[in-house]
């Protein structure tokens, strides 16, 4: 191969400038790509703390309010769990919870889905009856004092 004295003077004037810019422009998208990953990343794991935070929540009003049946009151549990993440979420802004109680506990179940990024939360908290279960001692208690005075 033979080269010639001009194509050597083009070489050593910078001509390989070109081939940087375009080596920095495959380089920059990837750079790019990889910082708009991580902010997903970070919104991801943003909501998910305060999805479980308001699923906790809801929950244990929930089983306060079912420890309490003699208020009459019926609270709306899937209100107050929209109460508790409005204006707080990024990529998961509508997010339903589907609420479910029995005698022992309130289970709180969400469900959101973005694209191909989906979270599946689900909290509890158990229905403690310990009012009943005091009186029930206090009375026992009582009737064993009324039996050793005897």
């Amino acid at each position: 191969m033979v080269v010639n004295k001009q194509e050597c003077s083009v070489w050593k004037k910078g001509g390989l400038r070109g081939i940087i810019t375009i080596e920095m422009s495959y380089i920059m998208s990837v750079i790019l790509l990889l910082f708009m990953l991580m902010i997903y990343t970070i919104f991801y794991f943003h909501d998910k703390n305060i999805i479980i935070g308001a699923a906790a929540e809801t929950a244990a009003l929930g089983a306060q309010v079912e420890r309490k049946p003699d208020a009459g009151k019926h609270t709306d549990l899937n209100g107050f769990y929209q109460q508790r993440i409005s204006g707080k979420l990024i990529l998961f802004s509508e997010s339903p919870a589907e609420v479910e109680i029995t005698e022992k506990r309130v289970l709180v179940s969400i469900m959101a889905n973005r694209g191909k990024m989906s979270l599946k939360v689900q909290q509890q908290a158990p229905v403690l009856k310990t009012e009943k279960k005091i009186r029930k001692k206090r009375l026992l208690e009582e009737v064993i004092g009324e039996e050793k005075k005897r």
